[in-house]
């Protein structure tokens, strides 16, 4: 999919609208089911703008007591009592998150191992690199599957190697799909 234009995203936006106000509602009013139905009818590129225009009805100013103050229930439907006594708005729970760019579409990656025709964004990309080799791909088969160079998947595999090493996860000490002479 191509990035969408201002416009294009604005109509996406308008058009998702009515979805929002519907979700607004059922989250309130319906059964867990009517909204997991409500939601399964939606793409994720639907999901993703429909989050957005969420986002764009709450008041980022307004107080997460207030927000809040309509939920009275707990996660099994029986009367809660909770109130959250904090004095801070919605803007300052808010983390702050640096910028991620897409994300990681983790069923594309495995379509894109599978031999799937799947563009796949740069993190996207290594991480199908790295789980392809930890499953025991050669550096061919990777290549082969993710439409790249041997050359290029032998350079993600050690960039991903140094990265986990410097997160302190585990590393195979050679790539298991290139293990010789082992009887």
């Amino acid at each position: 999919m191509t990035a969408m234009s201002a416009e294009e995203r604005g109509d996406l936006a308008q058009a998702l609208l009515p979805e929002a106000a519907g979700l607004v509602c059922a989250v309130r009013e319906e059964r867990p089911e009517q909204i997991a139905a409500r939601l399964r009818g939606l793409s994720r590129y639907e999901l993703e703008a429909l989050a957005v225009v969420l986002a764009a009805i709450v008041d980022p100013d307004r107080g997460l007591k207030e927000a809040l103050s309509w939920v009275d229930f707990d996660e099994y439907g029986e009367p809660t009592k909770y109130r959250p006594s904090t004095r801070r708005t919605v803007r300052e729970a808010a983390p702050d998150v640096a910028p991620r760019g897409r994300g990681v579409d983790r069923v594309a990656v495995e379509r894109a191992l599978r031999g799937g025709q799947v563009n796949l964004n740069a993190a996207e990309r290594s991480m199908a690199v790295d789980i392809g080799l930890r499953r025991g791909m050669s550096y061919d088969d990777v290549a082969a599957a993710l439409r790249m160079d041997r050359e290029a998947v032998k350079r993600s595999w050690e960039r991903s190697k140094t990265r986990a090493r410097k997160e302190g996860r585990w590393v195979p000490p050679m790539q298991v799909g290139e293990i010789s002479g082992v009887a």
